[in-house]
């Protein structure tokens, strides 16, 4: 299946837990491609052909972000809002999007005790919207991938864990 990560960090070069994720896959699925929204469009003027056209050519496309206040970063916002139009991701005539897997990868600060019912609510919980999104463009939403309590003292031991099941969730 041909995968390809729409990655929204606003600043990947301090991103620890994201940074080793995409440099573990890079090892092992050097095929699946990363596109790195903050790096293409640094001025945020988003070339909405062209993003088109790159969906089309993917059958599972997983997005990688911070969940910063419980939510994505903002130019993943606004890459939605310019990229899945009606009349091509919905609507007559928007059928690119139809049958392709959708996933989401995750990483947070906050620690499982806030990702849980008697916190802020779970991460399937909070990722809601992106489940709702896949299913409104016709797509199949596979779940999602988090790693949480990115600051925590066991971070690293945990993440040298953690990289393989991130990759298996990219690759399965």
């Amino acid at each position: 299946m041909k995968t390809i990560i729409i990655l929204a960090h606003p600043n990947i070069a301090q991103s620890y837990v994201n940074k080793s994720w995409i440099e573990a896959l890079k090892k092992t699925n050097p095929e699946i491609e990363v596109h790195d929204l903050y790096k293409k469009y640094p001025n945020w003027q988003i070339d909405v052909p062209a993003e088109q056209a790159l969906l089309i050519e993917y059958d599972r496309i997983i997005f990688q972000y911070p969940f910063q206040w419980y939510n994505m970063p903002p130019l993943l916002k606004k890459w939605i809002d310019d990229v899945f139009l009606q009349g091509w991701a919905y609507g007559q005539g928007g059928e690119n999007l139809i049958g392709k897997e959708i996933g989401v990868i995750i990483s947070t600060a906050g620690i499982s005790d806030v990702y849980a019912e008697s916190g802020f609510g779970t991460t399937e919980q909070l990722l809601k919207p992106m489940a709702s999104t896949a299913k409104f463009v016709g797509a199949k939403y596979i779940g999602h991938h988090a790693f949480l309590g990115a600051y925590t003292p066991d971070a690293g031991e945990r993440l040298t864990k953690d990289a393989e099941t991130y990759t298996d969730f990219v690759t399965k």
